[in-house]
């Protein structure tokens, strides 16, 4: 018996904190279904809650590269891996970014510096020598195989979302990429073909999966690009990409999105930019989001750190991608949408850095462009050592942000009235309901008043924080809502709310005399 522990991975290119479900688990998984080893798939939390490791094999996938703020779960820390690794008496193997990288001292009989996928196979068949990547045959033999763990994970089915891979490594790997990343050390990258692709989440659509990212790249224009290897900005293939997201549009789902994209190479095809943009408008599905990693408008940092693209580059690919994907949608957002991604930390940084990025943001702004998100974090030092000398300017720039920019654009995102469908309630906190649509980067929904979770609603939106929207369930019924939801509502208050418990049943025309605007939040 071989024991599957998912610490959860938070990664550039990988997501797997609930409700994702990482490639890490799934290939193990495959690697176990192709050798008949008899395996149990637990997570982290289940652990917490108390559950056994058992089996002579463990396998612990685990480690958050990039570490975010999470709703309702978080990665296994570093405390409680060590204190998993002591308890268990068999052989211990921990593979994700927590080996990959050397993120924390830990013991172990193995320790997977590269892909756990194949430690694991070298292991099992007495073949280990060395550390190595899978083979691309591997690597699509073992997603599909090992593609119904999915089942045992405890948000399948919904709202399970499982993180597709199409490639490896970055294309801009020739000039050694981002001073901070990992992706060009892969080498040359490798994609995958697109009926491998195809194939697994047919595969996993079959295992009553709805929910698909198709993330696990550098960036989704690059896909099958022409002249990697041979230039630094390579040219879309557009009509590889017209072929994946067709197919994959044929396939059973209520959520398909996409991650990563280089804005460079978006500015400089920008009519093969256009065509792919309208390619994911069309076969995606909507508050889809590209994140580009722009990490800083400064030029003297852009060129320190050889980033992937000038300021100049990045508002030409925001432009684009605007024009094109912010029509709304038929869940309430707009259909695909860019994210920015800030570092701070980075080589040549200077104080100044903070005030030329926060002039950009304002110039986004200014010019009426919409951004789904602003990621702001310190820069990791896995490939060399960074400092980050400007701690105070980075967390008021932070501030700045969250304050100013974030702020006004979620409300040109989702105008007070906008109705919010399919959010999955996931927790209560106080007198408070939390919950987010299913997607790469779900805005949080708060409801001002506990509701059952783990359902889904439709929320009416009018009123903001500063990463977040507060909203009513809609519509409401008049004669059956609560009295804690009226008094919730803008404009009415505890004696409106006491008062139209008191009189109904009531007709719609003394609702409105009672609730003013408030009556449209009311069938």
């Amino acid at each position: 018996m071989l024991t599957i522990l998912d610490g959860y991975v938070d990664e550039p290119t990988i997501l797997g904190v609930p409700p994702y479900i990482s490639p890490y688990v799934r290939e193990v998984a495959g690697v176990c279904r192709e050798l008949g080893i008899e395996y149990e798939y637990m997570t982290i939390d289940q652990w917490r809650q108390g559950r056994k490791i058992r089996g002579d094999i463990l396998v612990f996938i685990g480690g958050a590269v990039v570490p975010g703020k999470y709703l309702r779960s978080y990665p296994a820390s570093v405390k409680e891996i060590r204190r998993i690794l002591e308890d268990h008496r068999g052989i211990k193997i921990v593979g994700g970014g927590i080996a990959r990288y050397n993120l924390a001292e830990l013991k172990a009989d193995y320790i997977a510096r590269r892909d756990v996928d194949a430690l694991l196979y070298d292991v099992l068949t007495e073949n280990f020598e060395g550390h190595r990547y899978h083979t691309l045959d591997e690597w699509n033999r073992w997603l599909k195989l090992g593609a119904e763990i999915v089942k045992k994970h405890p948000d399948h089915p919904e709202p399970l979302i499982v993180e597709i891979e199409t490639s490896r490594g970055c294309p801009r790997y020739i000039t050694g990429g981002c001073s901070f990343c990992i992706e060009p050390l892969y080498g040359k990258p490798v994609f995958r073909e697109i009926k491998d692709i195809v194939e697994e989440v047919r595969i996993l659509s079959e295992h009553g999966v709805r929910n698909f990212r198709i993330g696990g790249q550098s960036c989704i224009y690059s896909y099958q690009a022409y002249g990697v290897g041979e230039k630094e900005v390579v040219e879309p293939n557009v009509s590889s990409l017209e072929e994946l997201f067709k197919e994959l549009h044929k396939i059973p789902h209520r959520v398909l999105h996409v991650d990563n994209a280089n804005p460079k190479v978006i500015a400089s095809y920008p009519e093969k930019a256009r065509k792919i943009t309208e390619i994911l408008v069309k076969y995606t599905t909507p508050g889809n989001v590209v994140a580009f990693g722009m990490e800083s408008a400064d030029p003297v940092v852009v060129r320190s750190n050889n980033l992937n693209a000038t300021s100049e580059d990045v508002m030409e690919a925001i432009k684009i991608v605007n024009e094109i994907g912010a029509e709304r949608g038929e869940n309430g957002m707009p259909k695909l949408l860019p994210g920015l991604n800030f570092l701070c930390g980075l080589r040549g940084e200077r104080k100044e850095t903070y005030a030329m990025n926060l002039k950009f943001l304002k110039e986004v702004l200014e010019k009426g462009y919409l951004l789904r998100r602003i990621n702001i974090r310190q820069v990791a030092s896995i490939r060399g050592k960074f400092i980050l000398k400007y701690r105070h300017e980075c967390w008021k720039f932070r501030e700045m942000v969250r304050r100013e920019i974030d702020s006004q654009m979620l409300r040109r995102i989702l105008p007070k009235g906008t109705v919010l469908k399919d959010v999955y309630m996931e927790l209560n906190k106080g007198n408070y309901t939390f919950g987010r649509q299913i997607g790469s980067y779900p805005l949080i929904v708060v409801l001002p008043y506990k509701r059952r979770t783990g359902e889904f609603v439709d929320v009416k939106i009018y009123d903001y924080g500063k990463r977040s929207v507060t909203g009513v369930e809609h519509p409401l019924n008049l004669n059956t809502v609560s009295f804690s939801i009226l008094k919730s509502l803008p404009g009415v208050g505890e004696k409106k709310a006491a008062r139209i418990i008191r009189e109904r049943p009531m007709d719609i025309e003394t609702a409105k005399r009672i609730l003013g605007d408030a009556i449209e939040f009311f069938r």
